[in-house]
């Protein structure tokens, strides 16, 4: 039999746990500069919504329009000033305002704030993004 207040603990772990994965994740996506690093953890069904008026299921066209966008970039640096991450059982959201620095291939800079919710669920034992909404 397990000490009083040894399963909230264990639970508490779990959650602390579950929420640094889902934070390393938005930020590896957040620095990623290929199609491949950004759709890593997604799920092949993902849904995604982003600041352009574009919406895509899938990872393929999602991958279309990252490789065609970072192909004009020489730079992106994206820092992210608000994080707040809610977990129940097999889900997980993330939120965050994220701001960025872009620098063009032509040298032209631009910035950018974002406010964005990446959903995620457990799927197979691994965190897979099912929706991102920018």
């Amino acid at each position: 039999m397990k000490a009083p207040g040894a399963f909230e603990k264990e639970i508490a772990m779990t959650k602390s746990t579950d929420e640094k994965a889902l934070t390393d994740i938005v930020k590896e996506m957040a620095t990623s500069m290929t199609a491949e690093q950004s759709t890593r953890h997604w799920a092949d069904d993902a849904l995604w919504f982003d600041i352009p008026a574009f919406a895509s299921r899938g990872l393929e066209p999602a991958k279309k329009m990252f490789d065609r966008v970072f192909s004009g970039f020489k730079s992106c640096d994206i820092d992210i000033l608000e994080e707040d991450v809610k977990i129940s059982g097999d889900i997980g959201i993330v939120c965050t305002v994220q701001k960025a620095k872009i620098v063009l291939k032509n040298g032209e800079t631009k910035h950018a704030w974002v406010r964005q919710t990446d959903c995620f669920e457990r799927r197979g034992g691994e965190w897979k993004l099912f929706h991102e909404h920018a």
